[in-house]
């Protein structure tokens, strides 16, 4: 990773958040695509008490009656930025990162048939080589917080790349050992024991690693997915602005199973509102359609 940092060489900004204080930058490494990402880690309990001790070099200082404001520089021993790269990064990867306006697709089954499926399954098999890097022992082995290798059932259960450590903002991720369910779409009663093993793992887990109940967690599926190999997202409550919570993109995972207990082809047949980028390649297949 230090390699890929010191090669690359800067071409735009791709998006810049200053709520999360998370930017992407776009730029070529040996002449192929690469995005890094840079986002300001918070700051741990352990750090707290040192904030004042550790400030200096106070600049733009303002005050007003009993309030005062400013910039300042405050010095840590501890790493404080999280970053992530993506190279070769394909132009699917950059239209994902670029900032771009979202809209809202009314997905019914019909065309689901018609303009999903088919750009689901035109996606290369090797943009989710890292899943089965993953689920093959072959990549982030220690990183594994439980793993059931078993075909029809199984599945791992690891931290996201987005986590930070913390209990207040725990993000996992469950992927399933098996191939055969792309989305949410895919899901009947067959796949019950495989939702609720999820569930009450990753409740155990949690319970067991943190002392947490239960009720503060949040477990829900993407539809559209970032890859269309089936996993859970699994998030604190805490994690109140967690990515990819809202209406329009997350499905709570009690909610998906109580729709198949009562009806078994409930996501055959019911229509999925998705929000997704404009310049998405699916975003583009639906107006080429209407057009």
């Amino acid at each position: 990773m230090d390699q890929l940092i010191e090669q690359f060489q800067f071409e735009r900004i791709l998006s810049h958040d200053p709520r999360t204080k998370h930017v992407y930058l776009l730029g070529h490494i040996n002449e192929q695509h690469a995005i890094i990402s840079f986002e300001k880690a918070r700051y741990s309990d352990s750090e707290l008490v040192q904030l004042t001790s550790r400030t200096s070099h106070l600049e733009d200082c303002n005050n007003n009656n009993i309030y005062s404001w400013g910039m300042g520089h405050i010095k840590l021993d501890k790493a404080d930025t999280h970053i992530k790269t993506i190279y070769p990064a394909t132009e699917l990867h950059i239209r994902k990162y670029e900032h771009q306006q979202r809209r809202m697709i009314i997905e019914t089954p019909v065309l689901y048939k018609q303009i999903t499926l088919p750009y689901i399954t035109s996606l290369p098999l090797d943009r989710i080589q890292w899943v089965h890097n993953i689920l093959q022992g072959k990549s982030e082995t220690d990183r594994i917080i439980y793993q059931d290798k078993e075909n029809e059932k199984g599945f791992v259960i690891l931290p996201d790349m987005k986590w930070d450590g913390t209990q207040e903002s725990l993000y996992w991720v469950a992927i399933i050992m098996r191939n055969d369910i792309q989305s949410l779409r895919s899901l009947n009663r067959d796949h019950l024991d495989l939702l609720k093993g999820i569930r009450d793992t990753a409740y155990q887990l949690a319970k067991e690693k943190y002392g947490m109940d239960k009720d503060l967690l949040r477990l829900f599926i993407h539809y559209q997915p970032s890859y269309y190999h089936f996993h859970i997202h699994i998030t604190a409550i805490s994690f109140a602005d967690a990515p990819g919570i809202v209406v329009g993109q997350a499905h709570l995972l009690d909610t998906v199973i109580d729709n198949i207990e009562l009806y078994d082809d409930y996501y055959q047949k019911a229509t999925l509102p998705f929000t997704i980028g404009e310049r998405h390649p699916l975003y583009l297949a639906y107006q080429e359609k209407k057009d």
